[in-house]
């Protein structure tokens, strides 16, 4: 019996240890609830749309190039006796210059003999034509109304007129071969190169000067299908709405404009590019200072169509390549997709964007679609 009271002992104090730590947990104050404080949203720099009919524009880039370039050749053989001075490399020349002179006394010779066949037949058709009238006289005088041909030297006749046509031709022939001994510019241009000078021997065909004419310069520029969407493009044949078009290319340290006119389309679009180009005309480029030379690279801003609903916005503005970030009415972010119809140095002009619309002109340090946003609204002043 002693020995069950010594065991029970233990048993009964780890039961009333147990039985104290229950009574002190229920009677523990429950700890209060604290309410989840949310993060402050963000301050991002806004705007607010304005839509507008804007005019807008297209920028490319192109080369200048002569409308008219051709390959200057002789047309007879001869030695080069002289040029002129402006037949050298770069050199301007006028309209009906002497650039080269050929060697012409063969062909002088050559007009002399020609001369003296004409003589020859226009004497041998003379007496033709009395044997004729002789011959026809005897033939009435024989009483008979119908002549025979052969008796009335009508074959012989014909033949006389024939040799007199083409000794005539021989003539007018050996002229101009004498003509063409002297080779005159055919425009008002420059020389891009030359090939042959004084003394050398050329022959008939050969090439003796490259040269383009001064009076028209031609830029092909190219154009995507978004940007020639945004243009009055005259591509059909009865169009006749030329664009205007400002060329602006650094020149001798200085920045320097040429006006210039979008006459027309390549007949194609280019298959391996899916461009076409657009040809600009300058009229009278080197009245300009400084001139518009060949082979100049320029950039091109092309007047294009007027669109409704336009905005302008800060490039910075733009969060992917044709998306933005913008405010509903309870401030919360939301990215939409708009119509980027320019972009220029420190801005975008854009459609799709409905006016009043809050957009943002940066980024938060995260984007998240429907998050909370305090907008920091900016005049227009504040934009430039």
């Amino acid at each position: 019996m002693g020995q069950l009271k010594r065991a029970l002992v233990p048993l009964t104090i780890v039961l009333v240890a147990i039985l104290v730590v229950v009574v002190l947990a229920g009677i523990r104050p429950e700890p209060a609830q604290q309410p989840r404080a949310e993060p402050a949203p963000p301050e991002i720099s806004a705007m607010t749309a304005i839509p507008a009919r804007r005019q807008v524009s297209v920028l490319t880039q192109g080369t200048v190039q002569p409308k008219v370039e051709v390959a200057l050749a002789t047309q007879v053989a001869g030695q080069v006796l002289s040029v002129s001075p402006n037949f050298v490399d770069g050199g301007f020349f006028s309209e009906g210059e002497v650039l080269l002179q050929l060697d012409a006394r063969d062909y002088d010779i050559e007009v002399i003999r020609a001369s003296s066949r004409v003589a020859e037949a226009e004497k041998t058709l003379a007496m033709e034509r009395g044997q004729a009238r002789q011959a026809k006289r005897e033939w009435r005088d024989l009483g008979n109304r119908e002549g025979n041909a052969l008796f009335l030297r009508e074959p012989q006749l014909k033949a006389a007129e024939a040799a007199l046509a083409g000794a005539r031709a021989d003539l007018e022939q050996a002229r101009i071969n004498l003509e063409r001994t002297t080779i005159v510019a055919p425009f008002d241009g420059l020389i891009r190169q030359t090939q042959v000078n004084r003394g050398q021997y050329v022959s008939s065909g050969m090439l003796v000067a490259e040269i383009f004419a001064t009076h028209t310069m031609e830029v092909r520029l190219p154009l995507t299908a978004s940007q020639a969407s945004r243009l009055n493009l005259p591509l059909r044949p009865e169009a006749d709405n030329p664009l205007q078009v400002t060329l602006s290319a650094r020149f001798d340290g200085q920045q320097a404009d040429w006006p210039g006119l979008l006459v027309r389309t390549d007949a194609t679009i280019d298959t391996r590019t899916r461009v076409i180009y657009g040809i600009v005309e300058i009229t009278n480029p080197y009245q300009y200072s400084p001139p518009l030379v060949a082979g100049l690279f320029v950039n091109a801003e092309v007047v294009g169509r007027s669109f409704d609903a336009v905005v302008s916005v800060p490039r910075q503005a733009l969060y992917e390549k044709d998306q933005l970030l913008v405010l509903d009415e309870e401030n919360r972010l939301h990215t939409v997709s708009v119509r980027v119809l320019q972009v220029l140095e420190e801005s975008l002009l854009i459609t799709g964007i409905p006016e009043g619309q809050l957009i943002l002109l940066e980024r938060p340090g995260y984007v998240v679609e429907g998050m909370k946003v305090s907008p920091v609204l900016l005049s227009a002043p504040d934009l430039l």
